[in-house]
């Protein structure tokens, strides 16, 4: 390997602390990185399209400005010259922001949404940003404007959603760092399927303008979490002290003598994988030899089977109305005849009529508007989630994380995860209960890659916690890390 070739592959490789050491030292510039990241992103995009607006030039501008105060010994910000991938959701001064749908396509943008303004604040680089499904409406990223995204890991199966896009440019190492949004799993599903790690901070700890589309309504606001998607557990309480700065990063990542960990995998109808099972079991051990009174309960909790019920209710509570307008807004009332349209529009490429949307948001839109909650069923979800907030909070207590898988299966072929959760069937119902606790309660959770399916597909476990104990989250999911070995980059594309 040459000496240029070995630098590319070192920046493409580090996290953003490990770069902005290499800053620091003088073994690494700025707009070196910068440089690096662009060109493999222009490689690698050809076959996974990923990345769906770039700004490459004002990038190498702010990289040139870096690297003047880096020969002036003026490295200041937590993210100084850092290189970032965004999700198309959020806005960013100068690019579009469309949700990926036709009649949105030239939304041009003129301010920062808050989060890349803080984040710009410390010294970030906006590079590009990435692929959603439309409207960020589901699990599985596509979209009638820019299309599908593909898996690194194998270009056949999904990266998940909505955030799939940036976390697939942060599993070939496209950027130091990126960042995404989450209300059913939209960073924890890529994360997963990637193999990167990843947050969805806790209930309104980050502020939320900015953002497409806008969550209005209370219980949606709660189950609402942004955060960065990262190559290591370190980054991830880095970049979560900028979104929210009240916070530090741990001083110690060691584990409480007392730690407290409610474990569980397979239960009632939720059917993991061997290989799933067998990871979070590993896990277990590690933690039950490392920890001398380790306090390990193996049992779910007993609400928890209907956890993705209250969950699916909660997305329903307005019958997508909100999204149905961006995604529709021709169609004015929102009533009976209007919903069959977009019945319509789903069945219209199944007969080779060109459709308004993707089949995968007007079914959605659909499925929610049948199921909306009646007014019984809204105080019953009201009462459901804060009863058993105080029974986790009881349960966990100050020292307590939860340790689940995140899914009960590693990535698959395209639209197949769609599928297990969008069936008319309810089928979401045995597949999302580790994915919708953290939403449905507004907790803070953590996605780590800690091993490999037999076809080479990645599978991460999720720790989860209270609200205001992210020191405790970040210190479990780096004790994982360093376990399983984390992060691990995919190079097929270099």
């Amino acid at each position: 390997m040459t000496e240029q070739n070995h630098s590319k592959t070192r920046v493409l490789d580090m996290d953003a602390t490990d770069l902005l050491k290499a800053y620091k030292e003088g073994t690494i510039k700025p707009g070196e990185a910068v440089d690096t990241y662009i060109k493999h992103q222009e490689r690698f995009n050809k076959t996974l399209n990923l990345v769906v607006e770039t700004r490459y030039e004002a990038a190498r501008q702010e990289a040139a400005q870096c690297d003047a105060l880096v020969k002036k010994g003026k490295i200041k910000g937590k993210l100084f010259g850092i290189p970032m991938s965004m999700k198309e959701a959020f806005d960013v001064s100068g690019m579009h922001t469309t949700g990926g749908l036709t009649h949105y396509k030239d939304r041009l943008r003129k301010t920062d949404a808050e989060v890349v303004k803080r984040l710009r604040a410390q010294g970030a680089i906006i590079l590009n940003k990435t692929n959603t499904p439309s409207l960020c409406f589901c699990q599985e990223t596509d979209n009638l404007l820019f299309g599908r995204s593909n898996n690194p890991w194998n270009p056949t199966y999904t990266t998940g959603g909505s955030s799939g896009g940036e976390a697939g440019v942060i599993a070939v190492g496209g950027a130091a760092a990126g960042f995404g949004s989450d209300i059913g799993g939209s960073i924890r599903f890529p994360s997963h399927f990637n193999g990167v790690v990843g947050l969805k901070a806790g209930a309104y700890r980050f502020p939320d303008e900015g953002h497409l589309p806008e969550v209005t309504i209370e219980n949606q606001k709660r189950m609402l979490g942004f955060g960065p998607i990262v190559k290591s557990v370190r980054d991830a309480a880095l970049f979560y002290s900028v979104i929210h700065p009240s916070f530090q990063p741990p001083t110690s990542w060691g584990l409480p003598k007392d730690l407290k960990v409610v474990s569980f995998g397979s239960f009632h109808k939720t059917r993991c994988t061997t290989e799933t099972v067998e990871i979070l079991q590993k896990a277990q051990e590690f933690l039950q030899e490392s920890v001398d009174n380790l306090h390990l309960k193996t049992e779910p909790p007993e609400f928890m089977k209907d956890v993705p019920g209250i969950w699916q209710l909660i997305m329903s509570e307005d019958g997508a109305e909100g999204i149905r307008k961006l995604a529709y807004p021709h169609l004015k009332k929102g009533n009976l005849w209007d919903h069959l349209k977009i019945l319509f529009d789903f069945f219209k490429p199944k007969i080779g009529i060109k459709a308004q949307n993707h089949p995968f948001i007007s079914w959605g839109i659909f499925g929610a508007w049948l199921f909306t909650p009646n007014e019984k069923q809204k105080r019953e979800i009201n009462t459901f989630v804060q009863t058993h907030l105080k029974e986790i909070e009881q349960l966990l207590g100050p020292n307590g994380v939860f340790l689940t898988p995140t899914y009960p299966s590693p990535s698959k072929k395209h639209k197949k995860i769609y599928w297990e959760i969008f069936d008319i069937r309810k089928t979401y119902r045995w597949v999302l209960p580790f994915i919708s606790l953290p939403n449905t309660f507004g907790l803070p959770a953590i996605i780590v890659p800690c091993g490999r399916s037999a076809d080479g597909m990645p599978i991460g476990l999720q720790v989860a916690t209270t609200v205001g104990n992210e020191a405790l989250l970040f210190r479990v999911a780096k004790f994982l890390e360093s376990q399983f070995g984390g992060y691990r980059r995919n190079i097929e594309y270099d």
